[in-house]
């Protein structure tokens, strides 16, 4: 036998054949062929390396043996280690170790092409081995604890030969020799794992790029060996070999190991059977590691350019069926609900590709990469809603990793799909809902309060429907939690004023729509809104009239609660006419007599509550009278500001140091002593229309206040119908006796204050001489504010409730007695606010039966008869009214409508029309067609 093994042995050529079997006899018996005596350990191992140089055909008995050595100095180790180091255990094999390592390192070192895959997966197994078969003894650390059992095995001599050796042979060899070291590494790793971890661990720290590397080489071509024809199942922890391996090497190489994997994948793209099976592979790695999918997640996709996209897309066409592209494609999409990292940029890259936005790649997408992206989306959804849904029913709360790292991302994805349509919009849709039913009601909320805010068009408002409807199964309380963050929002101001208009304008518009299917949501809206009353009371004074306008639009449609408290009516109330008046004033508002008629129900609505009543109308007609409002009302309101204007501004400082003066400036109506007379004040004045459409606004909010019926819960849809339309729609109903009993109350309070209790007798000619001051200023309120008339002539429909106005109607009468008593005008016209205030008086009167029909018709002769005989007509009435004082108690009777009517004596009458006869009489030419009206039936 002259071969040499492998080229790097001793020739056998230098022994005799004698000498030979000698040798090998000695190795096999363990006895000297000799001298016959037993050999030691040491001289057996001697014996065996002999052969192991020049007996190739003895190699695989030879390293048996050299394993036993190794084993046996483990064991010593082992145990001296567990007897606590009391002495020496066993024989000491440390000097047969060394020179094993020497002559096998020899080998390596002549020939390392022949010996290194030999002596490597012979030392990788053995390290396997030793490792699995001390595992459970006392003195070895548990698998997980990697450091201490590195520790352990690395201070043991055997063990860290043999890792020696491994290591020796892996940097000896190059190219595809390595793959064969690295396979033995996998092979070994599957057999022994979780026990030879720590020998993965160290390798990996002592060679990251050939490991990383030559592992993933091996696992590919392990999974190429493997074709879906062929499948077995020893690919399978091959692959779970490479995944750990790399798992280890993770903590401090991960750069390196996104490196490799991206580096695999880009080789991939060219041609061959190996390539075909890289994405597949890479795939089949992430759905086993969590690293290695964020890699994917995170690095990969970014490198998905169309370009490479339409190569992949051929590449993976060929020799699949369509089984084996649909497994693909569900293994992609298990992935991506396993991601937790990169999951926005995974669903954008999905959507992009499915559906481009825009095209502005040079290289156009193949139409095959964008149906698969398609179903690839198509099937996600499908996948998370039995994930989520299927789990919600089973209890199961297991997190959903896709779901939870796109929680982050939800702002992003509700604007995105406001600005799309198609089918990019409905997928969208669609991971919100199940975003919102995954993470829970605050999640959901979040998604639904951003939509109500930004919502710009009928279209993303049912977008929000369908989330709603996707949430509603499972989140039942979503819209209340919506509703109290958008409430919140309101409050703290966060919103600038476009941003409210359009929430609440949105809130409107699901509040009034039509959708029969919609119900249950629009009721479920309607009760969230009424349990935040006071923040939707104070958007009511918000500085941007179209967000009160808007907020006065949902308060009329909502109502008002069952209960409301004390404060927050009191509140309401005063904010709610407050923004009434500011509607008035705008001349720019949209829809500015829809919003009218808002307010007017929602101001019914509180009057439904008998203080909300009270309220409601005491700011109402003290509104009217205030300087601010009184303008729109066709109040006479003189500015003076521009007269005093040189006094606002100088200063009291100054005023004071001026001493040259030691009298204090005198004040008269013309003027001031020393600055001379005031000048004249400007009268502003609004046009006609404007004050008349103002003052029909108020009479008709007044009107409505004062009604008997009153609607707390919303406006059902015909009273919508009847807020805006014509009297020919509205059938006019009488007005309550409380209401116009509080409403007559109110003027005579606002309207003179030092009235402390309203009388109803009215007074004797000669107590007025008593009263002259409170008669003027009372005259002087209604000249001021002419709109009290028809106020008035509003409490005179609930006829006994005029009757506390005789304070106001005596003095009124008496101030304009004493004008015309006084008056040197030939004809009435000279004075018309007078000759309309002495008429609509005495229509008030006759209106609410405090004057019997034909002294109620006296107001018909005042613009034909002189002053002097309008003077005594009206003394004759105020003669009557002594005679016939106004009580609610007189009013015993009703009409065919069923109103209140007072019986007068047609004698006590028939006195007091003498003298209205009288001026009939010598006024015939002009009054005859009159004569008949006051005749006494």
């Amino acid at each position: 036998m002259a071969a040499t093994i492998g080229g790097g042995g001793v020739s056998a050529a230098s022994h005799t054949p004698q000498e030979l079997q000698a040798e090998i006899k000695t190795f096999v018996q363990g006895k000297h062929a000799t001298f016959g005596h037993k050999l030691t350990l040491e001289e057996h191992a001697r014996s065996a390396l002999s052969l192991l140089r020049t007996v190739p055909a003895a190699r695989s008995a030879v390293l048996e043996f050299l394993q036993g050595i190794f084993d046996e100095a483990v064991n010593s180790h082992i145990l001296q280690i567990e007897s606590e180091g009391s002495g020496t255990v066993g024989p000491n094999l440390d000097p047969v170790i060394q020179e094993v390592c020497s002559v096998l390192l020899g080998f390596v070192k002549v020939n390392p092409q022949a010996w290194a895959p030999l002596i490597s997966a012979w030392s990788i197994d053995l390290l396997g081995q030793i490792s699995t078969k001390y595992a459970g003894r006392r003195g070895v650390p548990h698998s997980s604890s990697l450091n201490e059992l590195l520790q352990l095995w690395m201070t043991c001599k055997a063990t860290r030969t043999l890792m020696d050796i491994y290591t020796q042979c892996l940097a000896a060899m190059t190219g595809s020799s390595a793959d064969l070291c690295v396979d033995a590494l996998l092979d070994t790793s599957v057999q022994h794992s979780p026990h030879f971890d720590w020998v993965v661990a160290h390798i990996g720290s002592s060679f990251p790029n050939t490991i990383i590397t030559r592992v993933l080489s091996c696992g590919l071509k392990d999974f190429c060996s493997h074709s879906s024809s062929q499948v077995t199942e020893s690919h399978v922890p091959k692959l779970a070999s490479v995944v750990g391996i790399l798992g280890h090497l993770a903590a401090h190489h991960a750069q390196d190991i996104r490196e490799a994997l991206l580096q695999l994948f880009h080789v991939s793209l060219s041609e061959g059977k190996q390539e075909q099976n890289t994405v597949p592979f890479l795939l089949e790695l992430a759905t086993m590691s969590s690293m290695l999918l964020r890699v994917i997640t995170t690095e990969l996709v970014d490198s998905l350019t169309a370009d490479v996209l339409n190569q992949l897309a051929r590449q993976l066409s060929k020799g699949r069926s369509k089984a084996d592209m649909e497994g693909l494609i569900s293994l992609v999409v298990h992935l991506i609900t396993k991601t937790s990292s990169g999951c926005q940029k995974v669903l954008k890259f999905l959507l992009d590709t499915a559906c481009p936005m825009n095209q502005k790649d040079e290289v156009p997408l193949d139409p095959a990469v964008q149906q698969t992206c398609t179903v690839i989306l198509n099937t996600l959804v499908s996948d998370l809603q039995k994930l989520v849904f299927g789990r919600a029913q089973q209890g199961d709360i297991t997190e959903i990793l896709f779901l939870s790292e796109l929680q982050a991302h939800r702002t992003h994805l509700c604007q995105e799909m406001l600005l799309v349509n198609g089918n990019r919009q409905w997928w969208l849709v669609q991971i919100l809902r199940l975003l919102g039913c995954h993470l829970g009601e605050s999640c959901a909320a979040d998604i639904v309060t951003f939509n109500l805010q930004h919502a710009q068009s009928q279209q993303q408002l049912g977008l929000l429907l369908e989330l709603l409807e996707g949430f509603q199964c499972c989140l039942p309380d979503v819209t209340g939690a919506a509703v109290c963050r958008c409430m919140d929002s309101l409050q703290t101001g966060t919103l600038n004023n476009t941003q409210a208009s359009r929430l609440l304008a949105n809130i409107v518009h699901l509040l009034k729509s039509d959708d029969t299917g919609k119900m249950h949501f629009r009721c479920q809206l309607q009760e969230a809104i009424l349990l935040h009353l006071q923040p939707m009371t104070s958007q009511l004074e918000h500085n941007c009239l179209q967000v009160a306008a808007k907020a006065m639009q949902i308060q009329a449609i909502v109502g008002l609660p069952a209960k409301p408290t004390t404060p927050a009516l009191i509140h309401t109330c005063q904010a709610a006419v407050r923004c009434f008046f500011r509607v008035l004033h705008d001349t720019d508002l949209d829809e500015k007599i829809t919003v009218i008629q808002y307010c007017k129900v929602y101001l019914s609505h509180l009057c439904g509550v008998q203080l909300g009543q009270t309220l409601v109308i005491r700011h109402l007609v003290q509104g009217v009278q205030d300087k601010e409002n009184a303008m729109l009302f066709g109040a006479d309101v003189k500015d003076y500001s521009s007269a005093d204007s040189s006094d606002s501004q100088s200063s009291l400082l100054q005023q004071n140091i001026q001493l040259g003066r030691s009298s204090t400036p005198t004040v008269f109506h013309a003027g001031v002593i020393g600055k001379g007379l005031r000048p004249k004040a400007d009268a502003k004045q609004l046009p006609t229309d404007q004050v008349t459409a103002s003052c029909q606004a108020v009479l008709d909010v007044l009107y409505t206040c004062t009604l008997h019926e009153h609607h707390h819960a919303a406006i059902p849809k015909h009273e919508e119908d009847r807020m805006d339309t014509s009297d020919s729609r509205v059938e006019r109903r009488r007005i309550s006796s409380s209401g116009s009993r509080t409403l007559a109350l109110l003027v005579v309070e606002l309207v003179c204050p030092d009235v402390i209790q309203a009388p109803t007798d009215w007074p004797d000619e000669e107590f007025t001489k008593y009263t002259v001051e409170r008669d003027l200023h009372i005259t002087r309120r209604f000249k001021e504010h002419p709109i009290l008339w028809d106020i008035l002539k509003l409490v005179a429909e609930g006829k006994t409730a005029l009757c506390h106005c005789a304070i106001l109607l005596s003095s009124v009468i008496s101030t304009l007695i004493t004008h015309w008593e006084g008056s040197r005008s030939s004809v009435t016209a000279d004075t018309p606010w007078h000759l309309q205030a002495s008429c609509k008086a005495l229509e008030c009167m006759g209106e609410a039966h405090l004057l019997p029909a034909p002294l109620g018709y006296i107001s018909e002769l005042f613009h034909i008869v002189t002053p002097y005989e309008v003077a005594l007509l009206l003394r004759e009435v105020w003669k009557f009214m002594v005679e016939n004082p106004p009580s609610p108690e007189l009013y015993s009777m009703r009409d065919i409508t069923g109103r209140p009517i007072r019986f007068f004596n047609p004698d006590l009458v028939r006195k007091h029309l003498a003298v209205v006869l009288s001026i009939l009489h010598s006024n015939i030419p002009k009054l005859g067609h009159l004569y008949s009206r006051f005749q006494l039936q």
